[in-house]
């Protein structure tokens, strides 16, 4: 069990920075006292004063208040008042903000438990998304935060310790026609707070099936400026990774693999039945073709979109696998892509 100390999480979480991960602009009103519209209720006007220097809150409207971890806590969709969801969010601070000490191994018994609280405020209701266009392919890669490989000595995309509150009834996903199975089966929704807030979000497991990073992709229909379409967390390495091989491999380790670019193509595969990976856009890296390898696939089926960056990515990923496995390639038409290719090419995957 992971042991979690809350006292240094408050005492190491800055409430200006806690503010600003979640985008809220704030007016000063004196040396540590600021103003923010209350993100626990409908607020037209400012109604909640945070003291920057105490790391404390309190609405005058709905009478939300607590100290900085219980802010976070509530903004990322935990209670605070629940000991059990106040470690969570203690444990995701620590990984979002990079809390030395905030958390270790246990050596022996139980977490210790978070004091107890007046009764809880009531959250606002999430509101709805537009209707977005139709499919496009995974994250390009000016689109997506990389960082140096096992920077400082760590191990890259480390497992997390917190999982992402989602919104799985969002209207997105039922505009993008996904089913309810697909949603169960990959950990759909929509993120409510955070860094990932008016995302879609797809969980990313290692091929051991450890949850490491969440990609999100924006589901309103209009794009802010400078805001990319889809995002990865700062210091992932795509690289390193093949989204669904973990699922893949649950299966026994076929003889077989697709390769597609992006994660629609993969549902769409998948739901067919057939052992999919996508390499997160039109390119692959020699650590990805060595999990593939590495895991006892003799065989892939290269198909990337239909367009010059598809085309591209086929150049430049076919020797890469040709020195590990026995590659064939299909070749869409032009602006199709594997989630809308015909069903009869498909079914005669499997043949391949």
């Amino acid at each position: 069990m992971t042991w979690v100390n809350f006292q240094t999480v408050r005492e190491n979480l800055d409430f200006t920075e806690v503010l600003a991960h979640f985008g809220f602009q704030t007016k000063a009103n004196g040396q540590d006292q600021v103003k923010i519209h209350c993100p626990f209720h409908d607020d037209s006007n400012p109604s909640c004063g945070v003291n920057l220097s105490k790391k404390v809150f309190q609405c005058w409207s709905c009478k939300a208040k607590g100290n900085v971890l219980d802010f976070f806590a509530r903004m990322e969709g935990f209670d605070p008042d629940e000991p059990k969801e106040l470690r969570k969010a203690a444990l995701q601070a620590v990984e979002v903000f990079g809390i030395d000490g905030g958390k270790q191994d246990a050596k022996s018994g139980d977490q210790p438990k978070a004091k107890a609280k007046p009764s809880k405020p009531a959250k606002r209701a999430p509101k709805g998304a537009k209707r977005a266009e139709k499919e496009e392919a995974a994250p390009a890669a000016d689109e997506q935060q990389d960082a140096p490989t096992e920077a400082n000595g760590e191990p890259a995309n480390k497992p997390l310790t917190f999982e992402l509150q989602l919104d799985a009834s969002h209207p997105y996903l039922e505009d993008r026609e996904l089913t309810k199975a697909q949603i169960k089966t990959f950990g759909l929704g929509v993120a409510k707070r955070g860094s990932m807030q008016r995302r879609l979000c797809f969980p990313i497991h290692n091929e051991n099936g450890e949850l490491i990073a969440y990609s999100g992709r924006w589901v309103e229909e209009e794009l802010p400026k400078d805001t990319p379409r889809y995002k990865l967390p700062k210091g992932f390495e795509k690289a390193r990774v093949l989204f669904n091989l973990h699922r893949v491999l649950a299966e026994g380790v076929p003889e077989t693999v697709v390769i597609v670019e992006g994660f629609w193509s993969v549902l769409r595969l998948h739901a067919a039945a057939v052992p999919v990976v996508s390499c997160f856009g039109a390119s692959l890296s020699e650590a990805q073709a060595d999990l593939l390898a590495d895991a006892g696939v003799k065989n892939c089926i290269l198909i990337f979109d239909g367009d010059d960056g598809g085309r591209a990515g086929v150049e430049q990923a076919l020797p890469i696998l040709a020195k590990r496995l026995f590659v064939r390639t299909i070749v869409l038409e032009e602006g199709v892509k594997p989630d809308t290719m015909d069903e009869a090419l498909i079914d005669d995957l499997p043949k391949y």
